[in-house]
């Protein structure tokens, strides 16, 4: 057999090398989104929507992972993942910050429209270039969840029903001081631990949005769940800054665009979602009551004020006093 020529050999290897960059190429990009939701959850099948529509969108060029049920760590280890861009996108209650987090402070927002508006006032402006500074994340958006409601293994009818109550809640102070004002006992507790605790007794209640409670089958060791929508808090989605700035600005729109249809489902269906929880939850034997929510509201706004003016000052809180209580 004739031998190749040097030119042959070396356009054959051009051309090898040509089809696997070709082949790099076309790789796509992977997004390991990080969150809280279990399966089931309706957040859950919002970030399902934000897969579906990025990868249909960009012709494949990306190729999202979803990772339930804090999988990947807690909240606070999955923003160090998202700092290093080993994890391109974190939903959870945690936004790195506590000047955004404190919008959860009882009864200061009421619904997830006013904390858009804040995001996107000049306030918010100033918190997301902070995140990015400090916490090398940005704001992408939010994953609405429902109010947090009360458990109990007593059935609350008012404010009063709740004295000397065991009442488990996350370490946070605004939690903490919520539950003081309520007349409850608060005990915090890390959230794994929870289910336990109310199954054996070491504490009497917790609080929750609805889809959290039927998830986690904590109305199966409670009595009775008290609607009173204390805390109307969403889920912020941070995305990378490193990955963020490794985009085109087309690219950036498109994930952009695919986040805002996984929050317009996730708006869309909560409502549906809920009564349909509820329902299952009443049938299962738990009674659903509705206590005066103005009772609550009145008994934490020392919470609101102290905390409020403690972490932004006086006149950022009245500014986000104002823009928390318009009709949005």
């Amino acid at each position: 057999m004739k031998p190749k020529s040097l030119l042959t050999t070396v356009l054959s290897v051009t051309a090898i090398l040509g089809f696997a960059a070709t082949v790099a190429q076309a790789a796509p990009v992977e997004i390991r989104y990080g969150l809280w939701a279990k399966p089931g959850e309706v957040q859950h099948e919002g970030v399902l929507k934000f897969k579906e529509i990025l990868e249909k969108e960009s012709n494949g060029a990306f190729k999202v992972i979803v990772y339930p049920g804090n999988q990947l760590g807690t909240p606070r280890e999955m923003l160090a993942q998202a700092a290093l861009n080993t994890t391109q996108i974190v939903s959870s209650g945690d936004p790195g910050i506590k000047e955004v987090e404190y919008l959860a402070l009882p009864f200061l927002m009421k619904g997830f429209n006013n904390y858009l508006a804040v995001i996107d006032s000049t306030v918010g402006e100033a918190w997301n270039k902070k995140l990015i500074e400090q916490r090398k994340v940005r704001i992408l958006g939010f994953l609405p969840r429902s109010p947090r409601q009360i458990s109990a293994n007593r059935v609350v009818n008012s404010i009063a029903d709740l004295k000397d109550m065991k009442i488990r809640v996350p370490e946070r102070d605004y939690y903490v001081e919520s539950f003081k004002a309520f007349g409850a006992k608060p005990t915090p507790m890390a959230f794994k631990e929870v289910y336990t605790a109310l199954q054996t007794g070491i504490v009497d209640g917790q609080e929750n949005p609805i889809e959290t409670i039927y998830a986690q089958k904590f109305h199966e060791v409670q009595k009775s769940v008290a609607i009173v929508d204390y805390i109307d808090k969403p889920a912020y989605s941070m995305i990378s800054e490193r990955f963020w700035q490794e985009r085109t600005p087309e690219e950036r729109e498109m994930i952009a665009k695919a986040h805002r249809a996984a929050e317009a489902l996730v708006k869309e269906r909560l409502p549906v979602q809920q009564k349909e929880l509820l329902d299952k939850m009443t049938q299962a034997g738990v009674e659903v009551t509705y206590p005066d929510r103005e009772e609550f509201r009145k008994a934490s706004q020392s919470v609101r004020d102290t905390l409020g003016k403690k972490m932004w000052g006086e006149e950022t809180y009245q500014q986000i006093v104002a823009i928390g209580q318009k009709d949005l």
